[in-house]
């Protein structure tokens, strides 16, 4: 642990956020992919269900939006969570080419487990921080997702 640690303080005067950011997510897809392995939920689905938590009835194009990934992407997370008895498409009455999505009983009573998964993760990165470090680095996250959605969306990236 200790090479990695001089690692990343090569990758801070660096200035490569992006690096950090891609272990982070490499290893939380990893803790998070095993702990949901016995509900059969896979590590690319669970955030797509996590979200549906917070705002049933999004479609799928809504979802791939929110979480910048293309329509086949999302579209393959929810068969999935939908043939694992997760999810439910139903047709929207405002528009008929347009599927919302919603949660089933079997998603409902999962929740409390996927909450406690994620949460579990959340502790295991802010071990040792106080609550300031832990709403800070919240806050931080946030400005950083704000600021790549802003650069996407001007297509600074091309």
């Amino acid at each position: 642990m200790k090479k990695l640690n001089k690692e990343l303080i090569i990758r801070k005067n660096e200035g490569s956020i992006g690096q950090l950011v891609s272990i982070l997510y490499r290893s939380s897809q990893s803790y998070i992919g095993k702990k949901l392995e016995p509900y059969e939920v896979g590590s690319g689905q669970y955030s797509f269900l996590a979200e549906l938590f917070h705002m049933e009835g999004r479609n799928q194009d809504e979802l791939a939006s929110f979480f910048r990934c293309d329509k086949a992407t999302a579209a393959r997370a929810l068969k999935t969570l939908e043939s694992r008895g997760y999810v439910e498409r139903i047709r929207s009455e405002d528009d008929a080419r347009v599927n919302r999505v919603y949660l089933t009983n079997k998603a409902r009573e999962f929740y409390p487990i996927l909450s406690k998964i994620l949460s579990g993760w959340t502790e295991a990165l802010t071990q040792g921080f106080s609550s300031e470090e832990r709403n800070l680095t919240f806050d931080l996250l946030t400005r950083l997702v704000e600021n790549a959605s802003t650069a996407i969306d001007k297509k600074d990236y091309e």
